[in-house]
């Protein structure tokens, strides 16, 4: 299921609906094969960053950490120079 796909009927879609409210501007957020993992990419220039999680409050938190250790690296980054 991809972000353009329609999440209706799903017993998660309020969840999905948050992540993308939260998330969707940055990371693409895609559901594989049925009961497989979600996954969240995003792509800085030409680094790529891959989370998976087997369900959506999983890929909340990691999606959470992540973007909390990016805000870190800019700040230190920032410090730098």
């Amino acid at each position: 299921m991809s972000e353009r796909q329609d999440a209706s009927g799903s017993a998660g879609s309020g969840k999905l609906a948050g992540l993308f409210r939260e998330y969707g501007h940055r990371w693409e957020i895609e559901h594989l094969d049925p009961g497989s993992v979600w996954v969240a990419v995003t792509r800085n220039g030409s680094f790529v960053q891959v989370i998976a999680a087997h369900d959506l409050d999983e890929l909340r938190a990691e999606l959470k950490k992540a973007e909390a250790e990016e805000s870190v690296t800019r700040a230190g980054n920032a410090t730098q120079t």
